[in-house]
């Protein structure tokens, strides 16, 4: 009965939500992508059987198959860290009503289950299955390898949500993963070579299956009990008071009125984790190109396809503009309504963002003057891509935030269910402009003359739009003002 009232209300939410164009835009999207995925999914689950046995008739299928799931599930891993949200609710009122916590946390765990990432996978293991079955495979030996695959599925999403609410998980796993790949990346051992046979096991030795169920069980059984035991009234209203840090930061007067715009960002950075993991993520971006250049096979010194290093430049020098400056305005969606009330003209907020936008975009292109050692051709594409950051895409990080509208709590005690997971699609197609032009920039350069023009293009491109900024702030400050009262409506939800 109570889970009947749980679905009723999730109906009516659903029903009284506001969506908007960019919501809709972001669905049609999304379930292009799944139905996209899906069909990938059918198509391999066809071919590999018959595919393997072609290329090596000695092989068992199931065992190469095995073999690269190790690479599978970190994709997947990746994927569900970035895109799929874990259980979310506005939980305070149910907890002053007689309703039991294991009621609540049954409900809003259970219904992450339902997630196209624990369904898709079925396209692929049940043509795969039916295909072994009938060249002859062992039924029940194919059958429990399967389940115990799914199985994997299950924990692999049990994982991505403890990972997200509980950063000791986090850090194991991503030593996990760092620890395989290194071990790899350095011709140390293969861990393919041994993860073959976890994942094998059941097909080799079925009773074994019992063992992945029971795993599966123990995980579920620990996501659940993780949240129920943090479902307090008085811990969801406890405020951590924690040591500040005093910065004085003088030496940002010389910015005149954007000064305490560009102190308050500064704060945020030291002062709030979740600001400082996401400008430690962009310094990792900076690596970027220096990790696609060492583990893509046949790149030569100047021999690296020229689109392929354009984005390599891109995600190295504009790794604090798509993870920090993406968020602007969301950074401040907690007192957002009382800035509005403020005598605080628009125009100073977006150029103190831009600013500050700018000057992390200038850091990391000077720290990516270390590839010259690497590449030289990726070098000049990495200065070019800096300065087209800093002119071109940091406007566009400034208007796309305008629509973006997530409201993020910044604060030390989080809601059982908040929703801590800020990527989705809508970051995702509003990132995509960024992503677009300098390739159609450097196209339309190269066409004058291989590579340099490319370069000077995007130079050239840069630098005007620095000068042009009167222009772009005027309209970016046309659509914040159009969009004002909608973002207020929604960072109050």
């Amino acid at each position: 009965m109570i889970y009947q009232w749980f679905f009723a209300l999730e109906r009516k939410r659903l029903a009284r939500g506001n969506k908007s164009s960019m919501d809709i835009v972001a669905s049609v999207f999304k379930w292009l992508g799944i139905i996209y995925l899906a069909c990938m999914m059918l198509l391999a689950g066809i071919a590999i059987y018959h595919g393997i046995v072609e290329d090596d008739a000695t092989a068992l299928p199931i065992m190469e198959v095995s073999r690269y799931l190790l690479y599978y599930f970190t994709i997947e891993l990746l994927f569900r860290f970035f895109l799929q949200k874990g259980p979310v609710a506005s939980i305070k009122p149910y907890l002053l009503l007689n309703i039991p916590r294991s009621k609540i946390v049954t409900f809003y765990v259970g219904k992450t289950f339902l997630s196209a990432f624990n369904i898709i996978q079925l396209f692929f293991v049940i043509p795969f299955t039916i295909i072994a079955i009938v060249e002859g495979e062992s039924v029940i030996a194919v059958l429990a390898w399967t389940i115990a695959l799914y199985s994997m599925v299950f924990m692999m999403h049990c994982v991505n949500i403890l990972m997200s609410a509980y950063p000791p998980v986090f850090y194991a796993v991503v030593g996990i993963v760092a620890l395989c790949f290194g071990l790899e990346y350095y011709h140390i051992v293969d861990p393919t070579l041994y993860t073959q046979y976890l994942f094998a096991l059941p097909y080799l030795y079925p009773i074994s299956l019992f063992v992945y169920l029971v795993l599966l069980a123990g995980l579920v059984w620990a996501t659940y009990r993780f949240f129920l035991t943090r479902m307090y009234l008085d811990d969801l209203e406890k405020v951590r008071i924690k040591e500040s840090i005093s910065l004085e930061m003088s030496w940002l007067d010389r910015f005149g009125r954007y000064a305490n715009f560009l102190r308050n960002d500064i704060r945020l950075i030291v002062r709030n984790k979740r600001a400082r993991v996401t400008v430690l993520m962009s310094v990792i971006f900076m690596f970027y190109g220096v990790f696609m250049v060492n583990t893509t096979e046949g790149i030569e010194r100047g021999a690296m396809p020229a689109f392929f290093s354009v984005f390599l430049a891109f995600f190295s020098t504009g790794g604090f503009l798509m993870l920090f400056g993406q968020y602007v305005p969301s950074w401040d969606s907690s007192y957002y309504p009382l800035l509005m009330t403020q005598n605080v003209m628009y125009r100073d907020y977006l150029m103190s963002k831009w600013l500050i936008i700018v000057l992390g975009t200038l850091v990391s292109t000077l720290v990516c003057f270390f590839y010259i050692l690497i590449d030289k051709e990726l070098f000049y594409l990495v200065i070019a891509m800096g300065i087209f950051n800093m002119g071109i895409n940091g406007y566009f990080v400034l208007w796309g935030g305008a629509y973006l509208k997530m409201p993020m709590d910044l604060t030390a005690a989080k809601n059982v269910f908040g929703d801590v997971n800020a990527f989705n699609l809508r970051v995702m197609l509003i990132s995509l402009p960024k992503m677009i032009l300098p390739l159609v920039f450097y196209y339309i350069g190269s066409l004058i003359y291989p590579f340099w023009g490319g370069f000077t293009l995007l130079i050239l491109v840069g630098i005007a739009g620095l000068f042009l900024y009167p222009f772009a702030f005027k309209y970016i400050e046309k659509v914040y003002i159009r969009e004002k009262y909608a973002a207020l409506a929604a960072y109050k939800k």
